[in-house]
């Protein structure tokens, strides 16, 4: 089966529930909803059976998109699919959100849990969740 199509499948599945829709591509798949804040959403480019590169689209932040490459061995095909679909849904459930680090040498975009967000906040100019929950600093 076309890991894309596969991939689509389970993204489809595991993301009904909060009104998800997926534009689907040869080689990419768009996850957009009515739960995002507007505007956002996640693309997630297939460029092997073990290459992923899942992109988060804050259109209100530069830098946008803010990129997580997932990848693995031949060997590892359907774990890395998993890690894929995990990743995703931790997004659209805001158990991840994204953050950006101001510290010169540590900084740069992480994803974190918010929880976690929450106990770093000194360090980040700005937090974004996929709903907007957990939006801080300047993020309209």
């Amino acid at each position: 089966m076309d890991v894309a199509v596969h991939l689509t499948k389970l993204l489809r599945s595991a993301l009904s529930q909060y009104g998800a829709s997926l534009t689907v591509d040869e080689d990419w798949i768009e996850v957009s909803g009515a739960l995002a804040k507007p505007g956002r959403c996640i693309a997630v480019f297939v460029r092997d059976v073990c290459d992923f590169d899942v992109q988060f689209y804050l259109p209100e932040r530069k830098g946008s998109p803010f990129e997580q490459v997932i990848v693995g061995s031949l060997q590892e095909a359907e774990q890395v699919q998993a890690r894929v679909l995990e990743f995703v849904t931790s997004i659209v459930e805001e158990r991840l959100v994204l953050a950006w680090d101001s510290r010169l040498f540590q900084g740069g975009r992480q994803f974190l849990t918010p929880s976690k967000a929450r106990e770093s906040r000194k360090h980040f100019s700005w937090v974004a969740s996929w709903r907007g929950t957990y939006d801080v600093g300047h993020v309209p």
